[in-house]
Protein backbone atom coordinates (compact mmCIF):
# COMPACT_ATOMS: atom_id res chain seq x y z
CA UNK A 1 0.00 0.00 0.00
CA UNK A 2 1.45 3.70 -1.07
CA UNK A 3 1.73 6.29 1.55
CA UNK A 4 -1.22 7.84 0.17
CA UNK A 5 -3.57 4.80 0.51
CA UNK A 6 -2.15 4.70 3.87
CA UNK A 7 -2.81 8.08 4.96
CA UNK A 8 -6.37 7.89 3.62
CA UNK A 9 -7.17 4.64 5.63
CA UNK A 10 -5.95 6.57 8.75
CA UNK A 11 -8.02 9.62 7.82
CA UNK A 12 -11.25 7.65 7.14
CA UNK A 13 -10.25 5.52 10.46
CA UNK A 14 -10.43 9.08 12.55
CA UNK A 15 -13.20 10.21 10.76
CA UNK A 16 -15.33 7.05 11.31
CA UNK A 17 -13.97 7.38 14.88
CA UNK A 18 -14.94 11.26 15.73
CA UNK A 19 -18.77 10.69 13.97
CA UNK A 20 -20.34 9.06 17.03
CA UNK A 21 -19.43 12.05 18.94
CA UNK A 22 -18.46 14.73 17.13
CA UNK A 23 -21.18 17.66 17.13
CA UNK A 24 -20.81 21.16 15.80
CA UNK A 25 -22.86 24.45 16.80
CA UNK A 26 -24.16 25.92 13.44
CA UNK A 27 -23.38 29.76 13.80
CA UNK A 28 -26.53 30.16 11.80
CA UNK A 29 -28.61 28.52 14.31
CA UNK A 30 -29.30 30.39 17.36
CA UNK A 31 -31.22 27.60 19.04
CA UNK A 32 -27.85 24.88 18.99
CA UNK A 33 -29.60 23.11 15.79
CA UNK A 34 -26.72 20.33 15.38
CA UNK A 35 -24.94 21.05 11.65
CA UNK A 36 -25.41 17.61 9.83
CA UNK A 37 -22.22 15.29 9.06
CA UNK A 38 -21.28 14.91 5.54
CA UNK A 39 -21.36 10.98 4.57
CA UNK A 40 -18.69 9.10 4.72
CA UNK A 41 -17.31 7.36 1.56
CA UNK A 42 -19.28 3.84 0.84
CA UNK A 43 -16.06 2.87 -0.28
CA UNK A 44 -12.49 2.55 -0.19
CA UNK A 45 -9.98 2.37 -2.99
CA UNK A 46 -9.22 -1.42 -3.41
CA UNK A 47 -5.36 -0.83 -2.29
CA UNK A 48 -6.31 1.01 0.79
CA UNK A 49 -8.13 -2.01 2.33
CA UNK A 50 -5.60 -3.24 3.74
CA UNK A 51 -4.97 -1.82 7.67
CA UNK A 52 -1.57 -0.77 8.55
CA UNK A 53 0.03 -2.62 11.53
CA UNK A 54 1.63 -0.22 14.50
CA UNK A 55 4.65 0.55 13.40
CA UNK A 56 2.77 2.62 9.68
CA UNK A 57 -0.12 3.70 12.14
CA UNK A 58 2.18 5.70 14.27
CA UNK A 59 4.39 7.12 11.58
CA UNK A 60 1.18 8.10 9.56
CA UNK A 61 -0.54 9.52 12.28
CA UNK A 62 2.89 12.19 12.87
CA UNK A 63 2.26 13.17 9.45
CA UNK A 64 1.48 16.76 9.71
CA UNK A 65 -2.08 16.35 7.73
CA UNK A 66 -3.62 14.07 10.05
CA UNK A 67 -2.40 16.66 13.31
CA UNK A 68 -3.66 19.58 11.37
CA UNK A 69 -7.15 17.75 10.80
CA UNK A 70 -7.08 16.03 14.86
CA UNK A 71 -6.27 19.74 15.93
CA UNK A 72 -8.81 20.88 13.85
CA UNK A 73 -11.58 18.87 15.01
CA UNK A 74 -10.53 19.52 18.32
CA UNK A 75 -11.41 22.98 18.28
CA UNK A 76 -14.86 22.24 16.75
CA UNK A 77 -15.53 19.78 19.17
CA UNK A 78 -14.16 22.82 21.57
CA UNK A 79 -16.15 25.35 20.15
CA UNK A 80 -19.64 23.22 20.38
CA UNK A 81 -18.91 22.03 24.25
CA UNK A 82 -18.56 25.70 25.20
CA UNK A 83 -21.69 26.34 23.15
CA UNK A 84 -23.50 23.68 24.75
CA UNK A 85 -25.39 23.69 28.38
CA UNK A 86 -22.02 21.33 29.34
CA UNK A 87 -19.86 24.74 28.87
CA UNK A 88 -16.62 23.00 27.96
CA UNK A 89 -12.99 22.78 29.18
CA UNK A 90 -12.18 26.59 27.48
CA UNK A 91 -12.72 29.79 29.30
CA UNK A 92 -14.67 32.49 27.77
CA UNK A 93 -11.33 34.21 26.74
CA UNK A 94 -9.87 30.90 25.12
CA UNK A 95 -13.16 30.55 23.16
CA UNK A 96 -13.17 34.27 22.02
CA UNK A 97 -9.10 33.92 20.88
CA UNK A 98 -10.01 30.19 19.54
CA UNK A 99 -12.57 31.97 17.36
CA UNK A 100 -10.34 34.64 16.00
CA UNK A 101 -7.58 32.31 15.69
CA UNK A 102 -10.10 30.18 13.41
CA UNK A 103 -11.41 33.11 11.21
CA UNK A 104 -7.59 34.29 10.87
CA UNK A 105 -6.61 30.88 9.28
CA UNK A 106 -9.94 31.47 7.12
CA UNK A 107 -11.44 28.16 8.42
CA UNK A 108 -14.18 30.47 8.93
CA UNK A 109 -16.09 32.92 6.90
CA UNK A 110 -16.32 36.69 8.94
CA UNK A 111 -20.54 36.02 8.95
CA UNK A 112 -20.07 32.78 10.79
CA UNK A 113 -17.34 34.24 13.07
CA UNK A 114 -19.71 37.70 14.00
CA UNK A 115 -22.82 34.87 14.36
CA UNK A 116 -20.26 32.73 17.06
CA UNK A 117 -19.25 36.10 18.84
CA UNK A 118 -22.60 37.53 19.10
CA UNK A 119 -23.40 34.18 21.26
CA UNK A 120 -20.07 34.23 22.92
CA UNK A 121 -21.58 38.38 23.78
CA UNK A 122 -25.07 36.80 25.05
CA UNK A 123 -23.32 34.37 27.24
CA UNK A 124 -20.85 36.37 28.74
CA UNK A 125 -22.85 39.97 28.75
CA UNK A 126 -23.60 41.43 32.21
CA UNK A 127 -26.84 42.85 31.15
CA UNK A 128 -29.00 42.98 27.98
CA UNK A 129 -28.44 46.55 27.45
CA UNK A 130 -24.61 45.56 27.96
CA UNK A 131 -24.91 42.37 25.76
CA UNK A 132 -27.29 45.36 22.89
CA UNK A 133 -24.16 47.75 22.95
CA UNK A 134 -21.28 45.37 22.44
CA UNK A 135 -22.92 44.27 19.97
CA UNK A 136 -23.96 46.56 17.82
CA UNK A 137 -19.78 47.37 18.40
CA UNK A 138 -19.11 43.80 17.02
CA UNK A 139 -21.82 44.39 14.07
CA UNK A 140 -20.61 47.84 12.71
CA UNK A 141 -17.04 46.46 12.94
CA UNK A 142 -17.61 44.02 10.77
CA UNK A 143 -19.22 46.22 8.67
CA UNK A 144 -16.01 48.24 8.67
CA UNK A 145 -14.17 45.26 7.76
CA UNK A 146 -16.81 44.15 4.78
CA UNK A 147 -16.46 47.49 3.14
CA UNK A 148 -12.94 48.27 3.56
CA UNK A 149 -11.58 44.80 1.67
CA UNK A 150 -14.77 45.81 -1.15
CA UNK A 151 -12.51 49.06 -1.73
CA UNK A 152 -9.22 47.35 -1.65
CA UNK A 153 -10.04 44.55 -4.22
CA UNK A 154 -8.89 46.06 -7.32
CA UNK A 155 -9.49 43.72 -10.68
CA UNK A 156 -6.79 45.13 -12.39
CA UNK A 157 -4.41 43.81 -10.52
CA UNK A 158 -6.03 40.79 -8.78
CA UNK A 159 -8.08 38.96 -11.71
CA UNK A 160 -5.32 37.67 -14.48
CA UNK A 161 -6.14 38.83 -17.89
CA UNK A 162 -8.76 41.73 -16.52
CA UNK A 163 -6.72 44.88 -18.07
CA UNK A 164 -6.10 43.03 -21.36
CA UNK A 165 -9.82 41.91 -21.71
CA UNK A 166 -10.98 45.53 -20.79
CA UNK A 167 -8.56 47.03 -23.46
CA UNK A 168 -9.98 44.52 -25.85
CA UNK A 169 -13.55 45.63 -24.60
CA UNK A 170 -13.48 48.95 -25.41
CA UNK A 171 -11.32 48.89 -29.03
CA UNK A 172 -14.10 45.91 -30.07
CA UNK A 173 -17.20 48.62 -28.71
CA UNK A 174 -15.54 51.21 -31.28
CA UNK A 175 -15.47 48.77 -34.14
CA UNK A 176 -18.37 47.72 -33.96
CA UNK A 177 -20.16 51.10 -33.51
CA UNK A 178 -18.31 52.01 -36.78
CA UNK A 179 -19.89 48.82 -38.51
CA UNK A 180 -23.24 48.98 -40.88
CA UNK A 181 -23.27 45.24 -41.64
CA UNK A 182 -22.61 42.31 -39.94
CA UNK A 183 -21.76 38.96 -40.76
CA UNK A 184 -24.51 35.86 -40.82
CA UNK A 185 -27.33 38.59 -40.41
CA UNK A 186 -26.34 38.73 -37.06
CA UNK A 187 -27.38 42.18 -35.45
CA UNK A 188 -25.11 44.65 -34.03
CA UNK A 189 -25.98 43.72 -30.42
CA UNK A 190 -25.35 39.74 -31.50
CA UNK A 191 -22.37 40.67 -33.46
CA UNK A 192 -21.19 42.59 -30.49
CA UNK A 193 -21.77 39.83 -27.71
CA UNK A 194 -19.89 36.63 -30.03
CA UNK A 195 -17.10 39.59 -30.49
CA UNK A 196 -17.06 39.85 -26.46
CA UNK A 197 -17.51 36.75 -25.74
CA UNK A 198 -14.15 35.81 -28.18
CA UNK A 199 -12.08 38.66 -26.02
CA UNK A 200 -13.12 37.01 -22.83
CA UNK A 201 -11.92 34.15 -23.97
CA UNK A 202 -8.75 34.86 -25.35
CA UNK A 203 -8.47 36.95 -21.72
CA UNK A 204 -9.22 34.55 -19.15
CA UNK A 205 -7.74 31.38 -20.95
CA UNK A 206 -11.35 29.86 -21.46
Amino acid sequence: MNNKARLSVVITLALGASVATWRYLSPSSPDGAEKPLAALPAEAPDDALAIPDQQELASLLSDPRVQTYFQRQKDKQALSDYFSDEGGELTAEEVWQLIETIEREGRMMAYEAMALKLSWLERNSASKAGFDAAARELVEEYRQKSSQSTEEYNPYEDVPGFTEYKKAEKRIVREVQQMSTFPNGMSRQEYLRERLLEAREAAYGS
